[in-house]
């Protein structure tokens, strides 16, 4: 609730963000398979404007459903990028999210893995682990990297390389020109915003009376 007219033009004043998506020739999300790793690279998404998800429990908890209403409805090229593990559960899960979100949608689109490839582990120095024996996704994780590949968690990536990635893959799917048009459009709307909510404030504020009990 707000005192007035004023205060409410105020909140709308600092939450209005226009879509600078809706004439881009792309969808875009960031799909993280931990939640761990969510807030370092929530203000890109926040200032690009780019849906972010855990995948965690993908299909349990009614996100299988929301994304396929979602991607349903979309008339141009999506591209979702992952963030995972590198281990058998990581790949797996990477795998199987995007064959259940092309299946609730009816729709085909691009995932492409940001994070963790093979050859971070050597570059960034990280910290290798073994494939755990009765991990029932070993045998095609081996399959794919070797009897002997490590593994490596996403949260051992240093947070500045995975923001550099994700800014960067991003912005590279974006038409600055369309881009840049919608940021002068919201800045005129936002100058209009601003001027009426100073407007409101100007007015003779009433008391309003209240009968007596």
């Amino acid at each position: 609730m707000w005192d007035d007219v004023a205060g409410y033009m105020d909140t709308v004043k600092t939450s209005y963000r226009r879509n600078n998506w809706q004439d881009q020739p792309n969808h875009v999300e960031l799909w993280s398979e931990k939640a761990t790793v969510l807030g370092s690279m929530r203000p890109i998404t926040r200032e690009l404007g780019v849906m972010l998800r855990a995948c965690r429990g993908f299909g349990s908890t009614g996100m299988e459903g929301q994304v396929g209403y979602l991607f349903e409805g979309i008339r141009k090229p999506i591209t979702v990028f992952y963030l995972g593990d590198h281990d058998p559960s990581g790949h797996d899960i990477q795998r199987d999210i995007h064959r259940r979100a092309q299946q609730a949608s009816g729709r085909e689109f691009r995932m492409i893995r940001l994070a963790i490839h093979p050859e971070d582990i050597q570059a960034f120095h990280l910290p290798p682990q073994t494939i755990k024996p009765k991990d029932s996704r070993a045998e095609s994780f081996q399959r794919r990297f070797g009897s002997k590949a490590p593994t490596v968690e996403l949260d051992a990536l240093p947070v500045e390389e995975l923001r550099r990635r994700v800014r960067s893959a991003i912005e590279n799917l974006i038409d600055s020109e369309t881009w840049n048009r919608q940021l002068a459009v919201q800045e005129v709307e936002l100058k209009c915003i601003a001027e009426f909510a100073d407007r409101v404030r100007s007015l003779p504020q009433r008391g309003v009376s209240q009968e007596p009990a």
